[in-house]
């Protein structure tokens, strides 16, 4: 399972210390954006690379703490590998391991020509898939 570190900086909360909730979406989609450089497929590069894009078509999200100025949270990544979809269960997490949120991402891999759906190229797939 892949982890990512986040803290929560003054810039990142509401005038009463707690995280704008956009800035945790945010953190959310870094946290996949590590996850694919940490297995060697950079999020950025995939364009280029494979000629497909992976627009995220679906995020769906749950608050179930508040994350307040100066928390760490312990962003984990779990992978849900379609033919033509990548999926990404995240999960935010304060030192004792209270679920602070969690989120669903959803892309679809679309052809950088023509934005039609295609399939995953195999080499992101295997290497999403590599536990």
């Amino acid at each position: 399972m892949f982890e990512y570190e986040w803290k929560c900086a003054w810039g990142d909360a509401d005038p009463h210390g707690i995280a704008y909730y956009p800035n945790l979406v945010d953190a959310m989609h870094r946290a996949g954006e590590e996850f694919m450089d940490d297995r060697g497929v950079a999020y950025w590069d995939i364009p280029e690379d494979y000629g497909v894009h992976l627009p995220i078509v679906s995020m769906d999200t749950d608050f179930n703490r508040p994350v307040t100025v100066g928390d760490v949270v312990r962003i984990t990544v779990e992978p849900d590998v379609g033919s033509k979809s990548l999926g990404m269960e995240l999960t935010g997490r304060d030192d004792d391991g209270n679920a602070l949120f969690t989120g669903d991402e959803r892309h679809v891999c679309v052809s950088k020509a023509d934005n039609e759906p295609q399939e995953l190229p195999e080499a992101v797939r295997d290497a999403i898939d590599d536990d």
